[in-house]
Order: C-alpha cells, then structure tokens, then sequence
C-alpha cells in the first residue's frame, strides 16, 4: 500500500495526546488511558494505538489521489500546526496575539471538537436502533419495507448486516460533510471570543484529558445548550499544567490578548470531571496521572473536604464578583475597589492568586496603593 494512503485516521491527533505522555523511543509517546466500559487501567501504551479509526476521514467514490485529501488537510493543517499553537498558548511571554494566530487557534483546537466520531457514532446506534424496530414488521417472506428520512427502503431480512453496513456508510458520508460546515461556520461565530489560559500552580494535582477533550457547555448551568448559544464556555486541557478557555460570546471583548491566570487543585478536581464526563470510552493521562486523579476525585467526595470546597468555592466567587461590581462603578484606582482587593489578597484562600497579586503591584507602580 502506497504511503499516501492513510487507513489508520487519528481523530484525536497525536501532537495533542503527547502534551500528556512521556517520550519513547524513535519519538514515540506514551500514555496511560483509562477505559471506562469495563474500567481497566492500560499503562504505558503508544499514541498510535489509540483515538483512530479506519477509513474515517476516506471520501467515497473519489479518484485514487482524491480519496485520501481530508486525512491529508487534517494531517498538514491541524495535526502539524498544533505544536505551535500550543507553543504559543503555553508560553508565558505571549500576551497577544495577532489576529491571524487567533483565528488559527480556534481553528485547530476546536478541530478536536468537530472530527471526532462521536456524533457518528450516536446517528449509527440511532440507525441500528431503526432498523431492529424494522424488523419485527417484516412479512412473511421476511420482506421488510420503510420509509426513513423521505426515502423508501425495502430488503429482505436476510440481508440485514449489507444494509446496515450501508446506513453506517451513508451516515459516515453525512458526517465528513456536516462537520466541515460546521466546524468553519463555528470558528467563524467564535473569533470575537476572550481566549484564557489557565496554569496549575499544584504540581501534585495534574491535569488529564480525553478522547472526546473539548467541553462546550453554559457557563451557568454546566450543561451543553447548543453549539451556537452565546453563552457557553469552551474549554481544553493542554497538557498536565495548562487550559485553554474560550469564554462566550456574551461576554467577549473582541480582542487578541490572552488572558493568564493561576489556579490550585480546586481547579483541578472540577475540571477533571469535566473531562472525564466528557469522554466518551477513554480518559488519558501521563503515565501515574490518572490514579492522582482518582485519588483527587475520592478526597473531595470526603465530607469534611467536600464541605471546604464548597465553602471555599462560594466565598471566592461572592468577593469577585463583589470586586467586578465595586471596580465597574468606582474605577479600578478608587479607594473603594483597592479596599476590597486589600481584604481579599488577606484572605487565605485568596493568598496566593497571581491575577490579584499583579493586579497589586500594578497600583502599587501607579502611586494608587496606599
């Protein structure tokens, strides 16, 4: 077989799962995956044995040379621009960027949204689903007659494998040219967007990721409301120690600037369980990773710490949102709003927060720190 000719389609790509693996030999990567469906713990397995899946990406009916080109666009325009996009996301230094790299940003990372095969693999088990309802009807000469989608089918029930075979071929065509139209007309609907980038600051509480890794879901309610509700919140893990946070549309600034933030193992545990019920068969991690996370997961479900957290989490969330208001009607150099960002950097669990502490010094090389 020609090497342009790729069967085996990755559809989460492997210069994103290396940000969680630790390398190999012949710059091979490898990860720990945790598969849900019967919870078995795989350790140290290569990134190309998983998220792929043949012939996915494969364009029907195409010319020999044709046939492979959404592989190959994935292979040069995502898969290879990711590293630096996530050079760019990490780097510490980079406080804007142009608006060219904005956009290549939301392209290739929500990318990881949109190929991924889990919406094909809902309309397959909802077609699957069709077709044994179908045959309960069938006549006595196992003759069985529908109509699904404004179109008539008929077969005979022998012949059920070759027909769903073909639906699972017709939803598959569906799916390479549904999630192209979708996945520009997103990026497109999402430029004006804040882009925030989260560090972890505990080295003891990574971060994981999945086989399904980009969460879109309301900033309110946590839930998936529908791609295109202004109000969600999209959000990727990067690595171990960074996030990638898309805020919504209702709240975007339109600009270019990335906004840096620190965060502890609060942040962690939450978002970590977001990703894990985001996936759909894997949860994936560098090597010991996934059972840090486990044993993060089971410390919180403790009811002393379950009860910290909450406390912890409501009081911080009432003091910013109390500082945003203070800061909108006052000004950020009025006595009122330093008043209230003195009280918080006092509080202990306010203590270490960079944002805070350089939105300090900031004041303090302005003269407006008394």
């Amino acid at each position: 077989m020609a090497k342009n000719e790729p069967i085996k389609q990755h559809y989460i790509p492997r210069s994103y799962l290396k940000n969680f693996g630790v390398e190999a030999k012949k710059g091979n990567y490898l990860v720990d995956a945790y598969r849900l469906e019967d919870d078995l713990l795989l350790e140290k397995i290569s990134t190309k044995s998983i998220c792929f899946k043949k012939n996915l990406y494969t364009i029907p009916n195409a010319e020999v040379d044709r046939k492979y080109d959404l592989e190959h666009h994935y292979a040069e325009h995502v898969d290879s621009e990711f590293p630096k996009i996530y050079r760019l996301l990490v780097d510490e230094s980079v406080k804007i960027l142009t608006p060219e790299q904005k956009k290549q940003v939301l392209y290739v990372c929500l990318s990881l949204y949109f190929r991924t095969p889990r919406f094909l693999n809902h309309q397959n088990a909802f077609t699957d689903q069709i077709l044994d309802r179908m045959l309960l009807y069938a006549d006595e000469n196992g003759e069985v007659k529908f109509t699904f989608e404004e179109e008539r089918h008929e077969f005979n029930i022998k012949d059920i494998d070759k027909v769903r075979q073909e639906f699972k071929e017709r939803n598959r065509i569906k799916f390479l040219v549904q999630h192209l139209e979708k996945w520009k007309e997103f990026v497109d609907f999402k430029y004006d967007c804040t882009i925030n980038v989260h560090r972890i600051n505990d080295k003891d509480a990574p971060l994981i990721t999945c086989d399904n890794p980009v969460s879109i879901r309301g900033i309110k309610s946590t839930r998936f409301e529908g791609l295109f509700n202004p109000d969600s919140v999209i959000t990727l893990p990067l690595d171990t120690q960074y996030y990638l946070e898309i805020f919504p549309n209702s709240i975007a600034d339109g600009q270019t600037i990335i906004h840096r933030m620190v965060h502890d193992r609060d942040y962690v545990f939450t978002t970590n369980a977001i990703i894990q019920s985001n996936a759909e068969k894997l949860i994936i991690g560098k090597p010991g990773t996934i059972e840090k996370h486990f044993e993060i997961q089971s410390s919180y479900e403790e009811s002393e710490n379950g009860e910290q957290f909450v406390e912890k989490a409501k009081f911080k969330l009432e003091e910013l949102q109390k500082f945003h208001q203070i800061c909108e009607k006052t000004g950020l150099t009025s006595t009122e709003t330093i008043g209230q960002l003195k009280k918080m950097l006092n509080h202990k669990y306010f203590k270490d927060e960079d944002q805070l502490i350089k939105m300090k010094r900031l004041l303090i090389a302005t003269g407006h720190w008394k």
